[in-house]
């Protein structure tokens, strides 16, 4: 039987001046995907474990947090 649920760990080195900044757009972001989990921005980057359906996570929320950490804002310290 498969799960309609996908389980994501996930970490991303960057720093961001304001993580608080973020934290609206992101939350606005999973509340609409239905994602449900905890993400923890700090100023060295973003860290959680997320669950959703697998649309909603590869899909679509990959791809937005890849956009939050692509903004001129954020800068990556680690690839």
């Amino acid at each position: 039987m498969t799960s309609p649920w996908r389980i994501a760990a996930l970490y991303r080195f960057a720093t961001f001046d304001d993580p608080q900044a973020f934290q609206a757009d992101l939350a606005k972001l999973c509340c609409g995907l239905k994602v449900r989990g905890t993400l923890l921005l700090a100023r060295e980057g973003i860290n959680g474990t997320i669950a959703g359906t697998p649309q909603a996570i590869v899909d679509q929320l990959q791809k937005d947090v890849a956009a939050v950490v692509a903004k001129p804002q954020v800068r990556k310290t680690m690839e």
